[in-house]
């Protein structure tokens, strides 16, 4: 986690609830584009006129968020019909993907190879057997990446419940949007059961996610040993 946030390098910040988008395109090569619906055929139609042979797979399905990255940039994707604080949340999980699936490894190829590695994962190349074999023990991406943040039947954002690499993006989403540091002392400000409204409120997270958080900070209140990676499932943080 800590790689990620130095390669993110996201500018210091004192305002909440924070503006994460304004924040990342200053120092990240990312493009944030806010449709009336996202959907599989929204996005390839986007990314179409603007001559990007890299689409979503599947059939045409509704969803919060979307990225597609390549090369070191990316294309992310949010629903202008969500709230505002979904789509700030679905702003920082998708930019968390980028960081933590396509530009840390990309760094570590880099650093491993040297720049003779460039063109296989901008796409040039092909990649040679130890690359190939590299690229599978290190989780190295040498192709577009897509990445889907779908609806349940609920329309509720499907993230930090399974997969290992949804929890990290969470528990990056969280830091940015609502460092522990600053977060620990607003939950404090008042009655236990208003944290989470407070978290809310303060931070602009959606409900659900505010909840969570405040669990997880509360937790971490009264155990010194505990941590945001434990609950979130990620078992050895950066």
């Amino acid at each position: 986690m800590r790689d990620a946030l130095r390669v993110a390098g996201l500018p210091d910040h004192g305002t909440f609830p924070r503006a994460i988008v304004a924040d990342a395109q200053k120092v990240l090569q990312v493009s944030f584009v806010s449709l009336d619906e996202v959907t599989t055929h929204t996005v390839r139609a986007y990314l179409s006129r603007r001559g990007w042979k890299s689409m979503p797979d599947g059939s045409d399905r509704d969803m919060h968020g979307c990225i597609v990255a390549l090369r070191g940039t990316a294309f992310l994707f949010y629903s202008r019909k969500d709230s505002p604080d979904d789509q700030r949340f679905t702003a920082a999980h998708e930019l968390a993907h980028f960081v933590l699936d396509h530009l840390v490894p990309r760094q570590k190829a880099l650093r491993f190879f040297g720049d003779s590695i460039r063109p296989v994962l901008d796409l040039q190349e092909l990649p040679t057997k130890e690359q190939l074999l590299t690229s599978a023990l290190d989780g190295v991406p040498l192709k577009a990446q897509v990445h889907l943040m779908e609806r349940d039947d609920l329309g509720d954002i499907h993230t930090g419940d399974v997969l290992r690499v949804e929890q990290r993006a969470d528990r990056l989403a969280f830091e940015w949007l609502a460092p522990e540091s600053v977060a620990m002392p607003v939950m404090k400000q008042g009655p236990r059961e208003e944290r989470a409204a407070r978290l809310q409120r303060t931070f602009g997270l959606p409900r659900r996610k505010a909840e969570v958080y405040a669990r997880v900070l509360a937790q971490r209140e009264g155990a010194p040993r505990f941590s945001l990676s434990s609950v979130l499932g990620e078992r050895n943080p950066g």
